[in-house]
């Protein structure tokens, strides 16, 4: 399959009187169809690792590569558009605009850098909201919302532009047994269209729906195995 992001022995350190290091020298490659969690205990470096491939902080050493370009080379504004378009982020804490409605927030993040929103992004919009159960609450403001129902609208949020890579840090919080185990579908569905789904979670159920499991300890890639279950 091809390649969508390659890291190549990156490294972040913190500088806390001594360098910690959360990400400690870790190769590896991500292609399209590939669904994989990354587990370790807390503090380990998952979310640190999560940023860094999504080019969200800067690496102290090594080189990190979209479809075979490495991203020193890029310029903010690359860097702007490849955020916006080649990577969808579900974040563990709710960020919608607090004065906009539920659809509001989506039209918002799906024109961010483009000139409009169209009869493409509109099918995508009802799609999922549809998938997602927040259909009755495309009028609701965020405070007028339930947890699960924002986290619901994080997953559409990073989906309506149809990244080719998904960076997910713990999306089942805030979620029962029914919407977690659906959003896990939509990322199996989306690895077998081809595109690259990778997601941190701390429950070992949702963790055996990945077709792949990397296991970080020390902030050093220790393991890497394929699920039984994938």
């Amino acid at each position: 399959m091809q390649e969508l992001c390659r890291l190549e022995n990156i490294r972040k350190y913190y500088d806390l009187g001594e360098k910690i290091y959360p990400v400690d020298g870790i190769s590896y490659s991500i292609n399209r169809g590939d669904f994989i969690c990354i587990q370790g205990p807390s503090g380990v470096g998952k979310s640190t690792l999560m940023y860094a491939i999504g080019s969200l902080l800067k690496i102290a050493e090594g080189e990190i590569y979209y479809m075979g370009e490495p991203i020193s080379r890029k310029t903010d504004d690359e860097l702007t558009e490849i955020r916006g378009n080649f990577i969808g982020y579900i974040f563990q804490e709710a960020n919608l605009i607090k004065a906009l409605t539920l659809e509001e927030n989506l039209k918002f993040i799906s024109t961010i850098n483009r000139k409009k929103f169209g009869e493409e992004e509109r099918a995508r919009l009802e799609s999922l909201l549809e998938r997602l159960g927040l259909s009755d609450y495309r009028n609701h403001l965020p405070q007028e919302l339930s947890g699960g129902q924002k986290r619901r609208a994080m997953i559409a949020g990073a989906l309506i532009r149809n990244p080719e890579l998904i960076l997910a840090d713990e999306p089942t919080n805030d979620l029962d047994d029914h919407w977690s185990m659906e959003v896990m579908k939509i990322f199996k569905e989306l690895s077998e269209e081809g595109k690259a789904v990778v997601f941190v979670t701390h429950n070992e159920k949702w963790a055996k729906c990945a077709k792949e499991i990397l296991e970080l300890e020390g902030g050093k890639l220790i393991q890497a195995h394929i699920t039984q279950d994938a």
